[in-house]
């Protein structure tokens, strides 16, 4: 996943040493890595959604939706009832897309929120 990140992996890389994740998947556009997304169980019933990513130049495509679609595919088969998020409420682009995915903000600290989804 790193690899794939290129010049964006410093945003992702403080905070990727203890996280245990589980999966990740690329999305393709043309044969060409376009966006990623990955996933950890938080807790028996609960997964969460890590590091959606998308290049700058494939983004407007729907790429999130279906990365988003997949991880939630994948949370149900593991007997998951709630996907979990945290981003920050400063990134209105991702905000907006993961509330027209069914995602509602559960807190807020500051700009940090973390977002839920019953599945």
């Amino acid at each position: 996943m790193l690899a794939f990140l290129g010049e964006d992996q410093w945003c992702y890389t403080r905070y990727s040493g203890g996280e245990n994740i589980e999966k990740v998947w690329l999305a393709f556009w043309d044969g060409i890595p376009a966006g990623c997304i990955a996933y950890r169980k938080k807790a028996d019933s609960i997964g969460e959604v890590k590091r959606l990513y998308i290049k700058k130049e494939y983004r407007g495509r729907r790429i999130s939706g279906e990365l988003l679609k997949t991880a939630e595919c994948y949370a149900k088969g593991q007997g998951c009832h709630t996907l979990f998020l945290d981003t920050r409420i400063t990134l209105e682009p991702a905000v907006s897309i993961y509330r027209s995915f069914g995602f509602a903000i559960t807190f807020q600290q500051g700009l940090y929120i973390q977002m839920e989804k019953g599945i």
